[in-house]
C-alpha cells in the first residue's frame, strides 16, 4: 500500500496537462506579445482611445489656475493601483498556506464532483502555477503604483497657466500623460493576469476545463480592448 502511495505522489503530469498549461502560454503570453509587438499593435483599442483623453486631460490641467480636483484624481489612480498590490499579496498569502496544506486541500476538494483525481504533486504544482501568477500580478500593480508617483511630481512640475500655450508646457503635459498611460498599461496587464489566474482555478476541475477557461479569458480580454461600448464610445 505504500509503494501505492509513494508512485500516486510521484506521478507527473499527464497528457492533457501538458497541453493545457502549452495553451496556456500560447494564450496568455501570445496575447501579451500581439498586443505590444504583434498585429495588434497598430490596431486601435480602448488603451489608444484613453491616452489621447490623458493627453486631454493634461493640457486642459495646464489651463487651470486651481488644479485641486486634478490632484484627486491621480490620488484615486494611485490608491486603485495599491489595491490591487494588496489584495495580490492576501491571495499570495493564502495560496502558501493551501500549498503548505496540499494533502488535506486535496482530500477535501476531492470529494466534490467534478473534481478531477490527481496526485498531490499536481496539485502542488497547480497551486505554484497560481502563485506564480499572483506574483507577476504583484509587480505589476507595484509598478504601476510607483509610476503614479511619478506621475504626482511631474505633475506638481506643470508650469503656470500664464506659461500654458508654450511649447515646453505643451510638451511636459504630454509626458505627464504618457506616464499616466505607462502606469495603466502595467495595471491592465495585472489584471489581465489576474483572469488567466481566475481560469487556472478551473486545472484543479478538469485540464480541458482549465484550456476552455483560458480562450474564454482571452476572449473576453480582446472583445473588451477592441470591440466593447466604451471603445466606441471614447472614438466616437
Amino acid at each position: 500500500m505504500d509503494g501505492l502511495q509513494s508512485t500516486d505522489r510521484h506521478r507527473t503530469m499527464t497528457l492533457l496537462d501538458i497541453l493545457a498549461f502549452t495553451w496556456f502560454c500560447l494564450c496568455y503570453f501570445g496575447y501579451a506579445w500581439a498586443v505590444r509587438y504583434g498585429p495588434l499593435k497598430s490596431r486601435r483599442g480602448l488603451v489608444a482611445a484613453v491616452n489621447d483623453r490623458r493627453i486631454q486631460w493634461m493640457e486642459t490641467a495646464l489651463r487651470r489656475d486651481i488644479r485641486i480636483m486634478d490632484a484627486q484624481l491621480l490620488t484615486s489612480l494611485s490608491s486603485g493601483n495599491a489595491f490591487f498590490a494588496s489584495t495580490s499579496v492576501l491571495v499570495l498569502g493564502g495560496l502558501t498556506a493551501m500549498l503548505g496544506a496540499a494533502d488535506d486541500v486535496k482530500n477535501r476538494l476531492e470529494q466534490l464532483p467534478l473534481v478531477s483525481d490527481a496526485p498531490v504533486v499536481m496539485w502542488e504544482f497547480k497551486i505554484l502555477f497560481l502563485m506564480v501568477l499572483m506574483i507577476m500580478a504583484f509587480f505589476a500593480f507595484a509598478w504601476a503604483f510607483r509610476l503614479t508617483h511619478y506621475v504626482g511630481t511631474m505633475f506638481g512640475a506643470l508650469p503656470l497657466q500664464s506659461e500654458a500655450n508654450t511649447a515646453e508646457a505643451r510638451t511636459h503635459a504630454r509626458k505627464t500623460a504618457a506616464l499616466v498611460g505607462l502606469s495603466g498599461r502595467h495595471l491592465n496587464a495585472g489584471l489581465r493576469t489576474i483572469y488567466f489566474a481566475i481560469a487556472g482555478l478551473a486545472w484543479f476541475v478538469s485540464p480541458i476545463l482549465f484550456a476552455l477557461g483560458c480562450a474564454f479569458v482571452t476572449l473576453i480580454v480582446y472583445r473588451r480592448e477592441y470591440r466593447s461600448q466604451a471603445s466606441a464610445v471614447l472614438d466616437s
